[in-house]
């Protein structure tokens, strides 16, 4: 199986605008929202009732996706049959707590047969609505799904680093295949995954230096991919590693800044922490600068 033949050539391109953000965020509160309802609809009438109320759920998702798509909405309809790949898992998830072959009990080390049949399930909806809806949104809960899968394995940290350096390589593979919208979400997820795996493992101011490196590799990562996912990853570890030696590690921040640090045991003046994070800001702006100039010069885009 070949990922031309997995992932329609014809992807949906939405372009932002006020109604399609509206169309997004609509999505957002109707997921949380009917989560919500049918998780007090589990809790007060058990996994029997959640499994029928989240078919029909699934039912009303699909049901609108198909009416809206022949309406010509494609956008909207792609969100709702995003939302009905969730509400399936759901059902999938409390008809086998119902029948017994999943343990709600478990703890999160305790791996189960039931959720490999889950997260497989889950994959194979979202398969098949991709190839009906056309929409890249349908990659994220698939790549959820199989970062999930891998770290259920056990040995958390290092099957999450191992996840993402699967999603980013298939990502990649998706890319080359000339089928770059349905690629976002891979390396999104993929980059969160490693990310967090390795934060995961750290625990000493050294491995906060190597976060701070790490995170100037995503930045560099994401001009190297065309990504710029992978800018905002390195962006966000910029800042996480600012936040650290703040509180926990200031005397290694001394070598980097162009004045006397406070005492980590007495505490920081407001002044000095508001010195490190310009500090941050103007090292993420310099990445851009030079990102920037490295795109004019190959006439890159970024996604």
């Amino acid at each position: 199986m070949t990922v031309e033949r997995l992932l329609p050539a014809d992807a949906l391109r939405p372009r932002w605008s006020s109604a399609s953000a509206l169309v997004y965020i609509g999505g957002v509160v109707v997921l949380f929202a009917t989560a919500s309802l049918l998780g007090i609809l589990g809790d007060d009438h058990g996994n029997a009732a959640l499994a029928g109320y989240s078919a029909l759920a699934t039912a009303v998702a699909v049901a609108l996706a198909l009416a809206l798509q022949q309406a010509g909405r494609p956008v909207a309809a792609g969100v709702l049959a995003t939302l009905a790949v969730v509400f399936f898992a759901v059902f999938v998830g409390s008809l086998e707590a119902w029948i017994g072959i999943l343990d709600e009990e478990a703890g999160a080390d305790d791996w189960q047969p039931g959720f490999l049949l889950l997260e497989l399930l889950t994959i194979g909806a979202a398969l098949v609505a991709l190839q009906r809806f056309r929409t890249p949104l349908l990659m994220l809960p698939i790549a959820l799904t199989f970062a999930l899968a891998v770290i259920d394995l056990g040995a958390q940290e290092w099957t999450a680093m191992i996840a993402g350096l699967i999603l980013v390589a298939v990502g990649h593979a998706v890319d080359r295949a000339g089928r770059q919208p349905y690629g976002m979400w891979l390396h999104l997820v993929g980059g969160a995954s490693f990310g967090g795996g390795v934060l995961a493992l750290v625990d000493s101011d050294a491995g906060w230096i190597l976060v701070g490196l790490l995170s100037v590799a995503y930045v560099a990562g994401g001009y190297a991919f065309g990504r710029a996912s992978y800018a905002v990853l390195g962006a966000v570890g910029i800042l996480s590693t600012t936040t650290y030696f703040i509180q926990d590690g200031l005397s290694y921040v001394s070598f980097f800044v162009p004045f006397e640090v406070g005492d980590p045991e007495g505490g920081t003046d407001p002044w000095q922490i508001a010195l490190y994070y310009v500090f941050a800001g103007l090292v993420i702006l310099a990445l851009g600068l030079v990102g920037e100039r490295f795109a004019r010069l190959h006439g890159d885009s970024e996604a």
